[in-house]
């Protein structure tokens, strides 16, 4: 049944983020033009709107999560879908696991947008960059980057990070907008939503970022390489250190939040 649920929850949820895609794309399709007609005017002002793009596939992502999340369960939707055969957990997981995809490919996105900004300038540098990095090898400041093993140790991290982080986001908003659907507070409910997610975010983020200077555990940069060190940000002699503490935290945090989340849609949820 989760499979069946999955399927109709990503159908259902495309229509909500595939139009700022397919703008997206509609602008690369303009940018490859430019560059086929040597239209430097033309490509840099495609450039310019690919830029604010990213940045909009990620918003109108992280806005499509929620508003998908909110009419698909607490509004007319909300009837048929609390009439399902299936458990209110297993509603929230394939929920969850939809809103983690689109909101990964909407970062991958984003890299890759600004990926071909750079791969674009560099193209209309017409050999300027190439002239610059001669200088940065001639100086031995491309000797101090990182090696490629480095670079992907550190991308491993960041994958993780990146992980823990979109769970926080995805556990607070489903806690704050199920809470806010009991009924106490379902008279206001996007007004409660909005202060329940702020409020609890706020409390928590103030704890977890002294978790993240003062807590041993950290991603340190050494000459050696990049390694996960007992270690807090505020006592570490590395090249560079970041606290995950403090990450960690919220993200647990946030898993309690869906836990309770299934709980409230099984026990106290009105629907309206």
């Amino acid at each position: 049944m989760l499979g069946k649920l999955l399927k109709h929850e990503f159908k259902h949820s495309a229509r909500y983020v595939m139009a700022i895609y397919a703008c997206t794309a509609a602008v690369l399709v303009v940018m490859a033009v430019a560059l086929l007609i040597k239209m430097t005017w033309l490509s840099v002002a495609a450039s310019v709107i690919l830029y604010f793009a990213g940045l909009l596939v990620v918003i109108m992502t992280l806005v499509a999560v929620i508003k998908n999340f909110y009419d698909s369960l607490y509004t007319n939707q909300g009837y048929l879908s609390f009439t399902l055969p299936v458990k209110c957990s297993t509603l929230l997981v394939s929920k969850v696991l939809v809103s983690f995809v689109w909101i990964i490919a909407s970062v991958v996105a984003l890299a890759l947008i600004y990926l071909v900004i750079f791969l674009n300038a560099r193209a209309q540098s017409n050999g300027e960059l190439g002239s610059i990095l001669e200088i940065l090898r001639d100086s031995g400041l491309l000797d101090m980057l990182p090696s490629g093993a480095m670079i992907a140790k550190a991308l491993v991290y960041f994958a993780l990070i990146l992980l823990l982080t979109v769970l926080t986001f995805v556990g607070f908003v489903y806690f704050s907008v199920t809470l806010a659907n009991t009924r106490p507070l379902q008279k206001h409910p996007k007004l409660f939503g909005f202060l329940i997610f702020f409020g609890s975010y706020a409390i928590t983020n103030s704890i977890g970022a002294k978790l993240t200077y003062s807590l041993p555990l950290s991603v340190t940069v050494t000459e050696t390489g990049v390694k996960l060190a007992l270690t807090s940000m505020e006592r570490s002699d590395a090249m560079l250190a970041f606290g995950i503490g403090g990450t960690i935290f919220m993200a647990l945090v946030a898993l309690g939040m869906l836990f309770a989340t299934g709980w409230i849609m099984e026990h106290k949820v009105n629907i309206k």
